[in-house]
């Protein structure tokens, strides 16, 4: 897979912007409409654990300060097609990761979009504003 090649390609399609920091990750900013973006990080990782190369696409939804309703979010992650929501460096977080031996286009496309949608959603129901 040609990381950064798949980069350029989709910011083009849904007419975002792109930051590639290496060939291996890139930064997007995704347009949601209603004049609400998100930012999404996802990167080709190695996973030892399975001895496989993985995208891991995350995006922030708040800091853990907020007034975060824990068990009601895990509950909605399990109607999520791709993602789970994740706790790193103090931040609530929208995350997946899908084998690169087992995507496509279309598939990583669908799984940066739904991160994208899910934390921004979940931003402006925990802090009503759009800072991520």
């Amino acid at each position: 897979m040609d990381f950064k090649a798949f980069s350029q390609r989709f910011s083009d399609k849904i007419g975002g912007e792109y930051n590639d920091y290496d060939e291996n990750k890139s930064i997007f900013i995704i347009p949601l409409g209603s004049g609400r973006f998100q930012s999404v990080i996802a990167q080709v990782v190695d996973l030892e654990k399975y001895n496989r190369k993985a995208v891991q696409i995350t995006s922030r939804v708040c800091e853990t300060t907020a007034p975060i309703n824990y068990p009601e979010i895990l509950e909605a992650s399990s109607a999520f097609a791709f993602t789970n929501f994740v706790v790193e460096d103090g931040y609530l977080q929208v995350d997946t990761s899908l084998f690169v031996d087992y995507t496509d286009d279309t598939l990583l496309e669908e799984a940066i979009r739904e991160v994208a949608y899910r934390a921004d959603e979940w931003e402006l129901k925990i802090t009503g504003e759009d800072n991520f």
